[in-house]
């Protein structure tokens, strides 16, 4: 038989196996065989044993189209084998290349060792045991034994005896419950009195760690780990993330688990830390286990015809740093290359309704509306393979100190990778099925863990990715965004819609079932069920589906759109934009937020053609005690002061961005030639409830507030340019860059900034000004969504009570229950004055969006029509350089709750309701 190939030679083979006395064959793990060194010819037979002490031996037909033999199993069980060898259109062979192991061997003779060149092995069938010892003759009748040695200087797996010392967080030292039980030969264990907790173990030496077991304690299941991360390191300084777990457990007491580890090195030093566990307020467990990657084997080699000669072979590895990094994922690109859609996210970058997806298109992360809101999708089984605990958020943000957090509606943030300030630059979605973090030399710093993976079945979709699908491509699970980021196409599988950022959507389909968003072949845009059929014709024929700037578009071969998620007429925002591309407003907020807190306010702000030493100088902070760092580092030096706020500057071209966590700080005098323009958020959220401010050459030119809502200067030529370009007037940081026309960098914003501690400014109490003697609105419990409503009439008592009853008619599924005010020393207290005297009463938090009035009007017509006033008004007249907004309306009674609501879930904005007339309900 001739020779064959090197890629020739790696075999596959579809398994069957069925027990000694059953007629049935059952399908079993593949088989993968490669076996060379070098010369080209193919096995004969093959027998081998894994580490699990299973046996096998199978003998293969002169064409290697099919084998045959027997089976030991670990269990102890006989059973016949045969195998078909696979079509490797279906299973490329060349897949499997960097599989199993490569050695440079050498052979014994009468004159020494001699080198023997390059053997490769592999074998696997499915177990997670790997092969102990391989035989096998080719079909020339040379014989070949290998017996598999680890790396550890003794040659075993198990290397826990090279463990010299074991560190742990905390232990229980009074029971004798400590870290140096975990790895001793007793089934005493290791405890201690908190959820999460640190080991370490220091080696004898470097030694390439492969896989780890953990095995469970005597009792009290609740306190086994169920999430850890894995590092190595080489000096106990620099870290390098092996593996992490979430979801685990085990299936009973004294029990082992076995954990892969995808790219081991040498180490000298493990850690494991134990990030949670299944519900106990403590940790336990019995040992821990290291286990060696394959170093080398020991045998022989018998020639046709000669007799047998001694063997070795040392395994051929990847030389690696001290602190080893995986290579960079494939579609690894530099951040100016990025695209929605692609399979990672730059620091500074977020998602909302977005998703990423892994290079090839297996794997798919999903920020959802639905939960889970934060997961991993197998695209070729439909499965989630990783599902974190995120809850509630409304944005992913990768924050300019490194930091993955999610926030909610309200600016807070809800979850996080606790990534910050250890040098993350990039989240990927990897092939793997793994969501990582990696700093600039592609090492991982946090880990979703690599999942268990099925086979599948079925052929992939073609994602479409970016902001276009074009023919042939689809969504499931998946979004496209607009270049400029502010608009979004957003499937999670049963769910589409499409939406402009920081509005409600403006297209929505809610499907009973799972479904694909597909363009087909001959441009007709579908959904289509699982099984393939069509669930709806959208629109069509096109040439590609692209979304921009306030809509999706079905576009033909000329560009000119044929459909739309929008009309011309309710199109938000579809204006142009100067480029480069502001980022979005909210992941502006997050960035702010994750590096001065959202518990404090902060103060953005930026300075026309200045420096930052020139910036600081102005505001208090000298060149002597000005000192470099990043944020963290400036934080720690404000610890150690003990008192005062931190203010740091940094150059953004001829300009300077200004960051301080006191939001108060006085701005007026910074840019005395120039310009500054400012957000203050006293919050520290996520935007709202913030003032922008524009002052230039010292004077006060333009100031948008929320809480009174007030937009003076609207009309200032830099403001009003940039509000046009905004898709929301609340979107203040967007509001910010856009008038100072300089686009901030994570980067930067994470790195060394200039910067120092001012000592506290003295303090002066406000007192509220409401013009007159009134007494103070006394506010009780209420329901946030309640009607509030104040009587200022009290002439007619029968009139009022026909208010109450209508006020009280239930709408929709609510029952309407108002709050009331009626206190006689308000009657005919003007509107201005009543929405006052609410706004000195009620904090911003609980605040309603509209305040119902009863007035003389509303006891005198016929349909009782209340007042309603919004509480974004502050009583004052509207100046002649402000906008003015609808400040009131008039509202039949019953309508009243339906407004209450809708405004306290934002789901629509008081002009919404303003007609010129009395409103009436819009739903019943």
């Amino acid at each position: 038989m001739r020779p064959v190939s090197d890629e020739e030679s790696v075999f596959a083979f579809r398994i069957w196996w069925r027990a000694w006395d059953s007629e049935q064959w059952v399908p079993g793990a593949r088989l993968l065989v490669h076996l060379d060194d070098g010369g080209g010819e193919v096995p004969a037979q093959l027998s081998w044993a894994t580490e699990d002490g299973a046996q096998c031996a199978v003998g293969f037909s002169p064409d290697m189209a099919s084998c045959y033999g027997n089976r030991r199993t670990a269990e102890g069980d006989v059973v016949e084998v045969r195998g078909e060898l696979d079509d490797p259109r279906d299973h490329p062979r060349d897949g499997y290349r960097d599989r199993g192991y490569e050695f440079d061997t050498r052979v014994q003779d009468t004159d020494g060792w001699l080198p023997a060149g390059r053997l490769r092995v592999l074998v696997e069938e499915g177990s997670e045991a790997p092969a102990r010892w391989v035989a096998w003759q080719d079909r020339s009748g040379d014989a070949y034994s290998v017996v598999l040695r680890a790396a550890s200087p003794s040659g075993n797996a198990e290397v826990g005896n090279l463990v010299s010392v074991v560190r742990a967080s905390a232990e229980h030292r009074g029971a004798g419950e400590v870290a140096a039980n975990l790895v001793d030969a007793s089934s005493s264990k290791w405890f201690a009195f908190q959820n999460r907790a640190s080991l370490e173990f220091q080696l004898t030496g470097p030694v390439p760690v492969d896989r780890y077991v953990l095995t469970s304690a005597n009792d009290a299941p609740d306190r086994d780990p169920a999430a850890w991360t894995l590092r190595g390191s080489a000096d106990g300084r620099r870290w390098r993330t092996l593996d992490a777990r979430t979801g685990q457990s085990f299936p009973g007491r004294h029990r082992s688990q076995l954990y892969r580890i995808a790219e081991p090195a040498a180490f000298a030093r493990y850690r494991l830390e134990v990030t949670g566990n299944n519900g106990s307020p403590h940790l336990q467990l019995e040992s821990v286990r290291f286990l060696a990657d394959i170093g080398g084997f020991v045998g022989y080699r018998q020639r046709m015809g000669h007799a047998p000669a001694a063997y070795q072979g040392i395994r051929v590895v990847q030389a690696s740093p001290d602190v080893p990094a995986p290579p960079p994922p494939e579609d690894a690109s530099p951040p100016s290359e990025w695209q929605a859609g692609c399979s990672w996210l730059p620091l500074g970058g977020r998602l909302s309704m977005e998703s990423l997806t892994s290079p090839s298109g297996r794997f798919t992360v999903l920020d959802g509306v639905y939960s889970p809101q934060l997961a991993i999708r197998d695209n070729l089984t439909r499965e989630y393979v990783w599902v974190s605990d995120a809850q509630s958020s409304r944005l992913l943000s990768l924050g300019p100190d490194g930091d993955f957090v999610a926030w909610d509606h309200h600016g807070q943030r809800v979850w996080s990778t606790g990534t910050a300030w250890q040098g993350v630059r990039r989240l990927d979605m990897r092939d793997t099925g793994e969501l990582t973090l990696t700093d600039a030399h592609g090492g991982v710093v946090w880990s979703s863990g690599i999942p268990e993976i099925s086979a599948g079945s079925g052929e992939l979709r073609t994602v479409a990715r970016g902001s276009t699908m074009h023919r042939g491509e689809s969504l499931y699970g998946q979004s496209l965004t607009s270049d400029d980021g502010s608009t979004v196409l957003f499937h999670d599988g049963r769910v589409l819609r499409c939406i402009v950022k920081g509005h409600t959507s403006h297209w929505d389909r809610y499907y009973d079932s799972q479904n694909v968003l597909e363009l087909d072949k001959d441009g007709f845009l579908r959904t289509l069920a699982l099984d393939g059929s069509e669930m709806e014709r959208i629109a069509g024929p096109g040439t590609e589906l692209v979304v921009a700037r306030g809509a999706a578009e079905l576009r033909d071969e000329t560009g000119a759109a044929v459909w739309a998620s929008a009309n011309s007429s309710t199109r938000i925002g579809s204006g142009p934009v100067r480029e480069p591309t502001m980022p979005h407003n909210d992941a502006l907020a997050a960035w702010f937020a994750a590096l001065m807190g959202q518990r404090h306010g902060f103060c953005v702000a930026v300075v026309k053609e200045s420096t930052p030493a020139e910036v600081l100088e102005r505001v208090g902070v000298t060149s002597d005690s000005a000192m470099q760092g990043t944020w963290r580092e400036l934080q720690q030096h404000q610890e150690a002061v003990g008192e005062g706020s931190i203010i740091a500057a940094i150059a953004m071209g001829p300009d300077v961005i200004l960051l301080s966590d006191d939001a108060a700080l006085p701005l007026g005098e910074l840019a005395p030639l120039t310009s500054c323009a400012a957000v203050h958020a006293p919050s520290g959220g996520n935007g709202y409830g913030t003032r922008f401010s524009l002052h230039q050459r010292g004077l006060l030119v333009s100031e948008f507030t929320d809480h009174p809502r007030r937009e003076k200067g609207a009309k200032v030529p830099e403001v009003a340019v940039a509000l046009d370009e905004s898709v929301h007037h609340l979107h203040r940081f967007e509001l910010l860059f856009r008038v100072s026309g300089v686009v901030p960098s994570a980067e930067k914003l994470g790195g060394v900034l200039l910067g120092g501690v001012l000592a506290p400014r003295p303090t002066s109490v406000v007192t509220p000004d409401t013009e007159d003697d009134l007494p103070p609105l006394v506010m009780g419990e209420r329901d946030e969504l309640s009607p509030l409503v104040i009587r200022t009439d009290f002439t007619d008592e029968d009139a009022w009570n026909r208010v109450l009853a209508e006020l009280q008619e239930p709408w929709m599924e609510n029952e309407a229950e108002p709050y009331l005010i009626s206190e006689p020393a308000y009657d005919g207290v003007p509107a201005e004055r009543i929405i006052k005297a609410v706004l000195v009463a009620m904090s911003s938090l609980g605040l309603p969006g509209v305040v119902f009035i009863a007035d003389a009007t509303t006891m005198r017509e016929e349909k009782h029509p209340l007042l309603a006033v919004s509480t974004e008004w502050d009583g004052e007249p509207f100046a002649q350089d402000e906008d003015a907004f609808t400040t009131q309306f008039r509202i039949r009674p019953n309508a009243a709750i339906e407004v209450s609501i809708n405004l306290g879930i934002s789901n629509m904005d008081f002009e919404d309701f303003a007609g010129d007339g009395v409103s009436e309900r819009m739903v019943d």
